[in-house]
């Protein structure tokens, strides 16, 4: 959109004072059975970035559809470096590579193909889990699918003296998603499958020795290499290729239950004979950081948004008939962590604000601890091109709960250049990014303590209801709200059960 087209929008609703601005529901009813979408089904990614809640919304849509049936919930994509969190009746849960549906009593959480996978990791996240849970097992039905293909500690080591010789990969979290995307584009990558096999040492043990090759040309020891893992708060050595071998011979028998041959046919019954069991689809980050779509070279390796979730499900799910394809933000500001930096205008007053959130709202990244970068949510022109890379249909809006009365928050409308003051759109290189400036409107805020107890759209305050209309025109429809962690912390304007 052109800055003016989005300047227009904004003050057509500054200057409505229309009292009743989206207080009615849509016309939308992802549980029907009378339209041309598969019914029950949603999905969730980030609008921009990632650090939205987006763990906290498919917690919210897994408790809701389960009314219908027992939920299939689906991981689409990523590894170990996605931290999604939720509140489950007062306990924090957090997940890295395990779908959020595990905490769900019968549910079926699928860990697919599109993911790379940590096995030691794994293990610990559902010891992790179950002692958030207060559980011996997990509550829900876990299964991975044995073609995800493997990122080990091997591939944290290659990443990390990678990004020690180079510049673009040190806003990585460290854990191996890029080598291990490389391998399968080099038709070298291993999977749970060869992993379960029963002669898997023959194979793991020439994989380690290829690394060592690899490391060795930049004059370092593969074993002296230290990496993150979930085993500890510390870095580990990967050590010798004995050690490598004997963890990977523990964490296989511990994922052996888990691992299933046949996730083709339970998804292509449940999805395409079975339309009464509700599906979620759950993605790690957002289209802010797709390798052809976010800001180069702070982008991950994997592809992020829902258009592409038939490469995780073996062309049985595809993006156009998902019910609700939706797209999470935060409401008043947009988070970052890694080395991208966005356009913005630098203050006391902008710092004093950044620093506010960061600490009420614990802004730091739940893989690896980094402060979260806090900026004006860029709606336009980085927005708006995102919505039509990633294709999605409508917008969950979270922490509704992170403003105040009388404080005002700005949102990117639109970039000029530094130089020559014309108007320039999006360009995915932080390159590019960096000879822009933004151009801001401000809205007024409103009582976030107050909006934590409203449940329904027309209790809204009006300066909340003219805010999401904006987002309603410039973006998606509005279909949820979140006011908070827990699980009954939303509002709705689609029909759930």
């Amino acid at each position: 959109m052109r800055t003016a087209e989005v300047l227009s929008i904004y003050h057509d609703l500054k200057n409505s004072k229309n009292p009743n601005i989206l207080s009615k529901p849509l016309n939308l009813d992802i549980l029907s059975m009378n339209h041309e979408k598969r019914p029950n089904s949603a999905s969730v990614e980030d609008a921009f970035f990632g650090d939205s809640g987006k763990g906290s919304v498919v917690a919210k849509l897994n408790e809701k559809l389960a009314k219908k049936g027992k939920v299939f919930s689906l991981r689409a994509n990523g590894g170990a470096n996605a931290g999604h969190e939720a509140d489950i009746n007062g306990k924090k849960i957090v997940t890295h590579q395990i779908p959020m549906g595990v905490v769900k009593e019968g549910a079926t959480a699928f860990i697919s193909r599109g993911m790379v996978l940590h096995p030691e990791d794994v293990l610990i996240e559902i010891d992790h889990i179950n002692k958030s849970l207060d559980t011996p097992e997990l509550p829900g039905n876990l299964i991975i699918d044995y073609n995800t293909p493997l990122a080990l500690d091997t591939h944290r080591a290659y990443e990390s003296v990678l990004n020690q010789e180079t510049t673009g990969g040190r806003g990585s979290t460290g854990r191996g998603i890029a080598p291990a995307n490389m391998e399968i584009y080099g038709r070298t990558a291993l999977s749970v499958r060869d992993l379960t096999r029963e002669d898997w040492e023959k194979g793991t043990r020439e994989h380690f020795r290829l690394y060592q090759k690899m490391v060795s040309g930049f004059g370092k020891e593969l074993g002296d290499i230290e990496v993150y893992t979930m085993a500890s708060a510390e870095k580990r050595r990967v050590g010798t290729e004995e050690e490598f071998i004997d963890r990977l011979r523990e964490a296989r028998t511990g994922i052996k239950k888990y691992v299933a041959s046949n996730v083709y046919d339970l998804l292509n019954d449940a999805w395409r004979n079975n339309l009464d069991i509700p599906f979620t689809i759950e993605h790690a980050q957002g289209a802010g950081i797709d390798v052809f779509h976010g800001i180069y070279p702070d982008v991950t390796a994997g592809r992020t948004m829902s258009r592409n979730i038939n490469d995780a499900t073996y062309n049985i799910i595809l993006p156009e008939q998902i019910a609700l394809r939706a797209a999470v933000m935060k409401a008043t500001y947009t988070s970052s962590v890694g080395i991208r930096k966005l356009p913005h205008k630098d203050s006391e007053e902008y710092r004093k604000y950044q620093h506010r959130i960061q600490e009420d709202f614990d802004e730091k990244g739940r893989s690896t601890g980094r402060l979260r970068d806090i900026y004006p949510v860029p709606i336009n022109p980085v927005g708006t091109y995102l919505r039509e890379a990633a294709a999605y249909t409508h917008l969950v809006v979270t922490h509704l709960d992170a403003s105040n009365p009388g404080e005002e928050f700005e949102v990117v409308i639109g970039y000029r250049d530094k130089n020559t003051g014309k108007e320039r759109p999006y360009s995915p290189y932080q390159e590019d990014l960096n000879e822009l400036e933004p151009v801001t409107v401000k809205f007024d805020g409103w009582d976030g303590k107050a909006v934590k107890q409203i449940r329904l759209p027309k209790d809204l305050q009006y300066e909340t209801r003219l805010y999401l209309a904006f987002l309603d025109r410039t973006l998606a429809p509005v279909a949820m709200a979140t006011t908070g962690p827990e699980l009954g912390s939303y509002i709705s304007w689609i029909k759930l059960p």
